[in-house]
């Protein structure tokens, strides 16, 4: 039975529902849209061809090569160890063969762990000074978000076509050039 009736009743308030839609409609056609200023700018390719990132790669190959010479010495050592351990085999009894084996072992994988331990200083090396560029490469976009009066600020690997005019990725190296034209590497532990 109330079924039926809100069936009966159902027609009105559809007329009634769009009455009151029809009736707002001009009201909301009257709000303006601000046109939104974008600025797209390749953060990837500035921070890749910035002079600042360059000389931190160049500065991280010298480190690497001091470094991979050290290793280089140390791997060394230890084939002409290991070839002498294998000499010795025959002349010593096993038990003195076995204990020099062992601490032989012990030596591999202790150079192993410190291998390691270097290479994830070096990176974090190379990730604390590419931040610094990062950073400032931000601030300078802001800067010029804000000259621009640009609401919007897009990563141009977010974004599938875009016109020359809102690009603003030659300006943004050219002013992280001149805002950071040097990143000094620091590796005084990666040297020991």
């Amino acid at each position: 039975m109330r079924q039926r009736r809100l069936l009966k009743l159902l027609p009105y308030l559809a007329v009634a529902l769009l009455t009151l839609v029809m009736a707002g409609a001009p009201a909301a056609a009257k709000i303006e849209i601000e046109p939104t200023r974008v600025m797209v700018v390749d953060v990837g390719g500035v921070l890749r061809d910035s002079v600042a990132a360059t000389g931190i790669r160049k500065q991280m190959e010298s480190i690497r090569a001091s470094y991979q010479s050290k290793i280089s010495a140390q791997e060394k050592a230890l084939i002409n160890e290991e070839k002498a351990l294998g000499q010795q085999r025959s002349i010593l009894a096993p038990e003195v063969f076995q204990k020099k084996a062992v601490e032989f072992r012990r030596r591999v994988e202790e150079t192993q762990k410190k291998v390691q331990g270097q290479r994830r200083e070096l990176d974090q090396i190379y990730k604390k000074a590419m931040t610094e560029v990062r950073n400032t490469l931000i601030n300078v976009i802001a800067e010029m978000a804000k000259e621009a009066q640009a609401r919007v600020v897009l990563d141009k690997r977010q974004v599938l076509m875009v016109e020359n005019n809102v690009d603003f990725s030659a300006e943004a190296l050219t002013r992280l050039n001149k805002a950071l034209p040097q990143v000094k590497v620091t590796a005084a532990a990666a040297q020991k």
